[in-house]
């Protein structure tokens, strides 16, 4: 839908009489949302004409349908039939995508089909010198409409009281070929050989898709846009194959980048019956007042936009094209990057899938074309496909994802970014934050001489030096309890085996031991029930040396235990002259 039919659904939106009104929302959403999808069927080639291929084929341009078979029924926003030439495909494709550019929105327009379909053609990337104007691709047109749009708007400020905005141009031409990025505006830095090019995709600091890298070419006229398309298309992969005698090895991208400088002052509302003042105003004293004597407001716009155009590499099935060694290659990569992008259509377009991951980063084609699809971007999907009955399944395939590509739902926003600056309200805000600063040392330098701050600093240092002394006492006071327990544990075993060995009650120092069991038992629950807390409340807390310590003396007494009831049954000791040291001395 053209630009001036969105700005009266907002307007009408903004209207307090409709503003209850709740299908300008919906129809607001589809119109800054949705993907548009166009189809065009390429007439049958001289080869399929002598094998006596039939059509398989039939288009409703009213109903904007179009059948396969007898069956097969899809719906799109338009539907080019075979007799369509070269302009009614641009002006229903392409457009309407222009004049958005000059308001800040990128685009993407993506030719999608199977070898031979007319991708290449559609798009005029295949640049040739000899081609009549009626058969001019798509590219070429929409850098004519660009200049003629710049033209128009340079034309319509002339006097005027808002100044032509400033423009500036470039443009990348980029190929994919075989899973890397070569740079088409610089064929010497391409060596395809090593498989090399050192490009490289990443994301910027708002979420967009950037191409690092590439050469950036200056674009001056149509002349300069058309000779950058004429060097990358030279150095394009292409190759012959048994569908396609020029068929295209690489997806390429030719890019234009749209930035707009448009400056304005708060003079351009004053009336031009205030004009005589202003400008003896301008005589005496050379003010930077307006006529309300307020400071003169400069305010600069930029508008940002990217337009990529798409020409994918056809899918092709070995068999057809009869492809070997690097064309083979050339095909299995070419078809790998086309399903990771059908992987890409299918998460974003099914809707039992809304939500779920979409895998942009299974391929560089996708992760290039992230923004044109569910990014910030209008998209134009082309699906070129042949009318042939012998190409019906790649027909089927390229149709069904058009359909699901449909339900696609893209982050618009213009890329705007508004600066304001005032010729004497500036020198007056840098005078000021001056004195700010000049009055936030003076309070720090007073605060300092009065020594309440560096007392407060000194006491704190003190307590924590004094904190980490007590600490490392802490810590060696508790390894030294640790070897006192231990010995004190051993002293009293000694004192109880030769007890034992004088003829003692063995079963009264078991039932002693079992106590002081429990007993420590109950001890170290506290233990560790006292470090939980101190966890929760500090996540630097470490176990108290305590707890450990009871878990030996618990260790060591349970094997006492166990000893002396070996003892007792004459298991474990064939002499009275050996005891239980051997055991402990080993814990």
């Amino acid at each position: 839908m053209c630009v001036c039919a969105r700005d009266f659904i907002i307007k009408f939106r903004n209207d307090n009489q409709y503003r209850n009104h709740r299908w300008p929302e919906l129809i607001i959403s589809i119109i800054q949302n949705l993907n548009f999808i166009k189809i065009r069927v390429r007439p049958q080639s001289t080869n399929e004409k002598l094998d006596y291929c039939d059509t398989c084929t039939k288009v409703n341009q009213s109903a904007k349908q179009i059948t396969l078979g007898s069956e097969r029924r899809f719906t799109f926003d338009y539907v080019c039939d075979v007799g369509s030439d070269q302009g009614l495909v641009y002006d229903v494709c392409c457009k309407s995508l222009i004049d958005g550019l000059f308001e800040g929105y990128n685009a993407s327009l993506i030719a999608y089909g199977q070898t031979g379909s007319g991708k290449t053609y559609t798009m005029g990337t295949s640049f040739d010198l000899n081609i009549e104007p009626e058969k001019v691709g798509i590219i070429p047109r929409a850098v004519d409409q660009l200049y003629s749009s710049i033209q128009n708007q340079i034309k319509m400020a002339d006097g005027s009281v808002f100044p032509a905005p400033e423009f500036d141009i470039q443009a990348q031409f980029m190929e994919l070929y075989n899973e890397e990025v070569f740079d088409l505006l610089s064929p010497s830095s391409m060596d395809k050989v090593t498989k090399k090019s050192g490009i490289r995709i990443h994301e910027d600091g708002e979420g967009n898709i950037q191409v690092t890298g590439l050469t950036s070419q200056p674009i001056n006229s149509v002349e300069d846009a058309i000779r950058c398309l004429k060097i990358g298309t030279l150095s394009r992969s292409t190759a012959s194959t048994n569908m396609n005698l020029t068929s295209s090895r690489s997806h390429a991208i030719f890019s234009i980048t749209l930035t707009q400088k448009q400056t304005s002052d708060n003079n351009n509302n004053n009336n031009n019956n205030n004009n005589d003042d202003n400008n003896n105003n301008d005589n005496n004293g050379n003010n930077n007042k307006n006529n309300n004597g307020n400071d003169v407001i400069v305010i600069t716009e930029f508008l940002r936009a990217k337009f990529n155009f798409v020409d994918l590499a056809g899918s092709e099935r070995l068999k057809r094209t009869g492809a070997t060694g690097e064309r083979a290659k050339e095909g299995i990569s070419i078809n790998c990057g086309l399903l990771s992008l059908g992987n890409v259509i299918s998460a974003l377009g099914d809707v039992t899938k809304f939500g779920c991951h979409v895998p942009y980063r299974d391929s560089k084609l996708t992760r290039i074309l992230q923004d044109s699809l569910g990014g910030n971007s209008r998209t134009v999907l082309i699906a070129c496909i042949s009318p042939s009955d012998r190409d019906f399944v790649e027909t089927l395939n390229t149709l069904s994802y058009a359909n699901r590509a449909r339900n696609i739902r893209n982050k618009l926003s213009a890329n705007k970014d508004l600066r304001t600056s005032s010729q004497d309200g500036d020198r007056k805000l840098i005078e000021a934050l001056k004195a700010e600063v000049e009055e936030l040392k003076k309070k720090l330098r007073e605060v300092t001489e009065g020594g309440q701050s560096n007392d407060v600093i000194c006491e704190n240092q003190m307590l924590l030096a004094e904190n980490r002394n007590l600490r490392d006492k802490i810590k060696a006071l508790s390894s030294t309890m640790d070897e006192v327990t231990s010995s004190n544990v051993q002293l009293k075993t000694l004192v109880d085996v030769n007890a034992i060995q004088q003829g003692g009650n063995v079963e009264e120092c078991i039932k002693k031991y079992v106590a002081e069991i429990e007993r420590l038992k109950v001890r170290l629950s506290l233990a560790e029930r006292n470090f939980e807390i101190s966890t929760a409340r500090s996540s630097s807390a470490r176990p108290p040396s305590s707890s450990s310590s009871l878990r030996i003396i618990i260790k060591i007494i349970l094997i006492i235990i166990i000893t002396w009831r070996f003892v007792c049954q004459g298991r474990c000791f064939q002499g009275r002259a050996m005891s239980v040291t051997y055991l402990t001395m080993k814990i």
